[in-house]
């Protein structure tokens, strides 16, 4: 492995420059305050990294520092996690301050690696350990950067591919490594290697953090069941093997390839293990929970068998196959977000005004306008628009997004970082109109993640129409319910879609009446089943009150 990093010298040397002293350094760190500790930390660490040391003794220190790193790490990656994009200049900072320390955390093992090529030290002895640790140091940074709605670059997986070459040039890359901070479970180089390419595969961008968390889980106890390969396996079964180049600087893929360098990860006990899984999930039996059949005490269902399908592809299946043709366009998109704004558009630029809220003056001018003018005059609404900061961003349509499910398509969104506009998050409800079209249509977020100059975002349209509405429960105990906003999409039989309401989350119950209030008038209706949740609001189908 070629590195290149600058000579050491016995200059300037850190606090610690024993293996006694680190640990009494350690100790006294002050958890409490993981900020602190991190600035501490990546102080010592860099000054660590310019100064001569015995591999065995920056190894054994670095092992000291490990669960010290990770806790700081797991702190600060709460303050970005999951946050919408772009981050704010906070949560930016959070994250800038993770990379530098694992970066700085990594450079150690370098360091020893250095080492151990040039004959100093043990390298049978230390390599092992080495390889093992840098590679789970740059898993737990790739997934950071995916957290932050970046993807890992050249740089990364250049360095990924290099560590396990060294691994293999070794002969250690198979050899078992305990680790203490994943309760002791025995963890090679490659079965590290083998964890990152399967969490590059699954797309952890366009899940929620705790499904994320969900298959970090999957991958690192299934990764051992991954062989890799120098030549590519005899397809026995359904399973494919991902390919890697490691003398490239991308992740595994489906795709075919040749040369020196190509590796193939044979996935086929993957595939049994997480084809079981889903046989059981898909059969109901009470009895065969996620947590019994290993995937987590946290895994709920019926979510936990949807990510897991939403995986199995990914992993073992060729990818992700489209449903139905692309139809690439470009142009520019109107693009709106967030429920009351999407209301407040579709309404004609009114504010939201629940029935009976509007004075008997209000009404009188409206009628007015509309005899005199045929519309409502805007002058009011316009002014409200400005004070709100609601307005319809300008993005580019780069082209049509992959269809999830046969009733649904998207749109694939982009626009640069510097241009002004609002925040996105996973599961936020958006409203959009391409170029050519005419009125707002409904999405919710797939996905959002900053690529290059640019914040891109897949928006999963919902099909219909949708009319602007109000809600409000009925019965003696909702009396004093307020109204509500919300959506009502019309039924669509070529899609075989019901009629359904979009809500607010947590306004749904099986068998609740609503009132739904509209232009046309009010009406009443009976929920009937969650078709979709997202951030905030939840879509659901109902069927109409005879008689009422």
């Amino acid at each position: 492995m070629k590195i290149d990093l600058p000579p050491t010298s016995a200059d300037n040397p850190p606090i610690f420059t024993s293996l006694e002293a680190c640990r009494a350094w350690q100790q006294a760190l002050p958890l409490t305050n993981p900020i602190q500790v991190q600035a501490q930390l990546l102080r010592q660490l860099h000054v660590l990294n310019r100064y001569s040391l015995p591999v065995e003794t920056r190894l054994a220190m670095l092992e000291t520092l490990r669960e010290a790193v990770h806790f700081v790490q797991e702190e600060g990656e709460k303050k970005f996690s999951g946050k919408p994009l772009p981050l704010a200049p906070p949560d930016q900072a959070a994250f800038d301050a993770l990379q530098s320390l694992w970066q700085a955390f990594i450079t150690g093992y370098l360091r020893c690696i250095e080492s151990c090529q040039a004959g100093n030290g043990s390298p049978k002895a230390e390599t092992p350990m080495i390889c093992q640790r840098a590679l789970a140091a740059l898993a737990e940074n790739q997934l950071d950067i995916v957290r932050a709605g970046h993807q890992p670059g050249e740089d990364h997986w250049r360095m990924v591919l290099q560590l396990y070459a060294c691994a293999e040039a070794q002969g250690v890359a198979t050899i078992p490594v305990d680790d203490n901070l994943h309760a002791g479970q025995p963890m090679t180089p490659a079965s590290t290697f083998a964890e990152m390419m399967l969490l590059a595969a699954a797309g952890l961008h366009e899940l929620l953090p705790r499904q994320q968390l969900w298959v970090m889980r999957w991958a690192r106890r299934w990764s051992g069941k991954i062989k890799i390969l120098s030549a590519p396996p005899e397809l026995r079964t359904p399973a494919l093997p991902l390919c890697v180049d490691l003398e490239g600087s991308i992740p595994a893929s489906f795709k075919p390839l040749a040369g020196p360098g190509a590796r193939w990860l044979e996935t086929t006990e993957l595939r049994k293990s997480l084809k079981k899984r889903l046989t059981l999930l898909a059969k109901g039996d009470p009895a065969d929970t996620p947590a019994r059949l290993g995937l987590g005490e946290d895994c709920q269902q019926p979510i936990c068998g949807e990510v897991l399908r939403r995986i199995y592809p990914r992993w073992v299946k060729g990818g992700i196959m489209r449903r139905y043709e692309r139809h690439p366009m470009k142009g520019i998109c109107r693009f709106v977000a967030g429920i009351d704004v999407i209301h407040y558009y579709l309404s004609g630029h009114r504010p939201f005004k629940p029935p009976g809220s509007i004075s008997a003056d209000d009404l009188r001018r409206q009628r007015d306008e509309l005899a005199t003018f045929g519309r409502i005059a805007a002058r009011f609404e316009e002014e409200y628009s400005r004070n709100h900061g609601y307005q319809l961003e300008s993005w580019e349509v780069v082209e049509d997004w992959g269809l999830l499910d046969q009733s649904s398509g998207g749109l694939l969104l982009m626009r640069p970082l510097a241009q002004s506009g609002g925040r996105l998050g996973i599961g936020q409800m958006v409203a959009v109109q391409p170029a050519g079209t005419s009125g707002l249509l409904l999405g919710m977020v797939r996905w959002a993640q900053i690529s290059g100059d640019n914040l891109a975002a897949g928006v999963q349209l919902i099909p219909g129409e949708p009319v602007p509405a109000a809600v409000r429960a009925t019965g003696v105990m909702a009396t004093q319910e307020k109204h509500k906003p919300a959506f009502v999409l019309p039924p669509l039989e070529a899609l075989k879609l019901p009629a359904s309401l979009i809500l607010l989350s947590g306004s749904f119950k099986p068998e609740r009446i609503v009132e739904v209030w509209t232009e046309q008038g009010s009406r009443e209706v009976k929920l009937k089943s969650i078709i979709d949740r997202g951030a905030g609001f939840e879509r659901v189908s109902y069927e109409e009150m005879p008689g009422r």
